[in-house]
């Protein structure tokens, strides 16, 4: 036997990724945590967390208005929303208005501070996505967001088809 084929079989066996085994869900799910974590992190400077930077980011984008259409964006309830809203509004960064037409309305605002800073914010969540997609090439990450999207789309036309049964055909 030559000293070749011995080294060859005494070399270590390559160690198993932690993520080796585990199903798609699995993989978003640790992918989203990693994404928040290191958000957390990088937020942490300005006293804010993941979650108080989307509200002020869906406030910003228009896509609500409400507590009540934050909690069905972001799949909160609505006792961790008031208490995640209390603390912007006690920092500064947004105020409640009430609806003039319908008093029980309470619509949120981004205060002159929460639109000075969300700038800042929104560039450093892109650079949190962008560590995270270190390596990637532009091609990859096209077809990453292409995947995720299919996947959206399949998530809303089950929605659609659970709440008509016969999936929309006559």
């Amino acid at each position: 036997m030559s000293r070749t084929s011995t080294a060859r079989r005494a070399a270590p066996a390559p160690a198993r990724s932690s993520l080796e085994g585990l199903s798609v869900g699995q993989l978003m799910g640790r992918a989203r945590s990693s994404l928040l974590a290191a958000l957390d992190a990088e937020l942490e400077r300005f006293g804010l967390n993941g979650m108080q930077f989307a509200v002020l980011k869906h406030l910003a984008d228009g896509a609500a208005g409400t507590a009540a259409d934050l909690c069905r964006l972001m799949h909160h309830d609505t006792g961790a929303m008031t208490r995640l809203v209390d603390r912007l509004e006690g920092s500064g960064l947004l105020r409640r208005e009430r609806c003039r037409e319908d008093r029980r309305v309470v619509f949120l605002r981004l205060s002159a501070a929460g639109r000075a800073q969300l700038p800042r914010l929104r560039s450093l969540a892109g650079r949190v996505v962008e560590a995270h997609l270190a390596g990637f090439s532009p091609a990859e990450v096209e077809a990453l967001k292409d995947y995720l999207g299919r996947m959206i789309d399949n998530g809303r036309s089950g929605a659609q088809n659970h709440a008509d049964p016969t999936g929309g055909k006559s």
